[in-house]
């Protein structure tokens, strides 16, 4: 991609300078693009103009004037409308693709990847990373900048994909990362409590997810009903907004649901038409939600319920999702790290166990972090669980044992809980006191391969960890 600055920012008076690519971040500048400099939430990129010069930005959009020796151009609300850059600079590959954005407290993950994968010819961009299913790229974060999610998008487009499934966090909301794209199909999953640290209370959090739903979305929502911040969503949709409502008494529901030891079977009954289903490897009343969500998701884009159907019976377990990993014990890996997303998990585990057997919980909580949050995820914890198992979940710059006494100060029988800050060490005690027919759920990091201690990233997977104890 190439065009003048001019054309770029629209404004015939700019410099006629050619420019290559964009970069909000200095440290990622190439030889030939265009710096936007403006102020954020932590950094003034004003202050890193001239580094970005250096690296090899021909030209320097900014808030205020910079002493460079490129062309400087001055404008209000940079930072802003670097996604309308962006797009024009890419050449709209979202009005190119239908994107299916997915919003929600939990489920996000799920949903946005198995609706790329039934898709057909279709990408994913998220936490797992980004690209086609089969073959994803690592991502820094669940929903990238403008500039890299257009370069992203536009990169899928010329794969020959024609449809992306995006997961849309709350903090993207917020900031305008995504008031650039043209989405098709908009999905509203549940709301928890999460990022409060972030967004200060709940009615601020559930504002930013509900900003998805105040735009045009082409193809139409699909939002849970049984949620009762969906059910605002659904009425504060725009006049003429397509919706499609899922839940147990709404447009696309179920019946007959049977839980057993390797999936979910039941029945779907949709304005698309009747399907017996099954779902294997997926477990619990959360996961028929998400498969809802992603049926209904598909349907708009055009597939046959038939098809969607017959595709889902073949889907695996996502990274990190409610993923078994060992069979003897039985051991579930799940990214649960809120307190909603934990009691499902501990509920969905429970629904399937045989008869006498229990449920054993490995989980943490993260550090500096939402500490009001770690009570209620010890009080899940308890209700849930048979033997508790708090460990370290990504303690950061925070002491793990400081986060540990915060989650025993939840427990009405704090004598009960087990503590063991070393996660490996947890894990492997959970193993050796696992019984036949227990379920041992280990909740917080999912897919992660990392924890973030002392403000460094130490190699950890749970996954890893479970097979290698298993194996050995």
């Amino acid at each position: 991609m190439r065009m003048t600055l001019a054309e770029l920012l629209g404004r015939p008076d700019a410099p006629p300078t050619v420019i290559g690519g964009l970069a909000s971040d200095s440290r990622r500048v190439r030889s030939g693009d265009v710096f936007f400099a403006y102020r954020g939430r932590t950094y003034d990129g004003h202050e890193y103009a001239s580094d970005a010069v250096a690296a090899g930005a021909v030209a320097v959009v900014s808030e205020r004037p910079v002493s460079v020796d490129v062309p400087n151009v001055v404008m209000d609300g940079v930072g802003a409308r670097i996604g309308d850059f962006a797009r024009r600079f890419f050449e709209a590959p979202s009005g190119e693709l239908h994107v299916v954005g997915v919003t929600g407290t939990n489920g996000k993950t799920t949903v946005a990847y198995n609706v790329a994968r039934v898709a057909g010819t279709a990408g994913y961009m998220g936490t797992l990373g980004w690209g086609s299913p089969s073959a994803l790229c690592p991502a820094d974060m669940t929903t990238a900048d403008p500039i890299t999610l257009f370069a992203r998008l536009r990169a899928l487009e010329r794969q020959g994909l024609n449809a992306v499934a995006l997961e849309v966090s709350s903090h993207a909301l917020d900031q305008g990362r995504v008031d650039a794209v043209d989405f098709a199909v908009g999905v509203f999953t549940n709301l928890g409590r999460d990022h409060l640290d972030y967004h200060g209370s709940v009615a601020r959090y559930g504002a930013a997810k509900a900003k998805l739903f105040e735009r045009s979305l082409s193809l139409g929502a699909v939002v849970n009903a049984d949620d009762a911040f969906g059910r605002s969503i659904l009425a504060d949709l725009p006049s003429g907004a397509r919706a499609v409502s899922i839940g147990v008494d709404a447009e696309v529901r179920w019946d007959g649901i049977t839980y057993g030891p390797d999936g979910i079977s039941g029945r779907w009954r949709t304005p698309w038409g009747e399907n017996a289903f099954s779902l294997q490897h997926f477990y619990g009343t959360f996961s028929v939600y998400n498969a809802a969500a992603t049926l209904a998701a598909c349907c708009l884009l055009g597939m046959p319920q038939a098809d969607v159907v017959d595709a889902m019976r073949t889907l695996d377990a996502v990274p990190g999702r409610m993923q078994l990993v060992a069979g003897s014990p039985r051991v579930v890996v799940d990214y649960a790290h809120t307190p909603d997303a934990l009691d499902a998990a501990l509920q969905a585990v429970r629904s399937h166990v045989a008869g006498g057997g229990r449920v054993i919980l490995v989980f943490g909580c993260g550090g500096d972090r939402d500490r009001g949050k770690r009570a209620l995820m010890a009080q899940a914890a308890e209700r849930g669980a048979d033997l508790v198992i708090a460990t370290s979940d990504n303690p950061r710059t925070e002491s793990p044992e400081r986060i540990l006494d915060d989650v025993a100060a939840g427990f009405r029988v704090p004598q009960q809980l087990v503590r063991i800050a070393d996660r490996r060490q947890a894990i492997a005690t959970a193993l050796r006191r696992a019984r036949t027919g227990d379920v041992v759920l280990l909740a917080g990091k999912g897919h992660e391969r990392h924890q973030e201690i002392g403000g460094e990233r130490v190699p950890l997977s749970d996954v890893a960890v479970v097979k290698n104890l298993v194996g050995a």
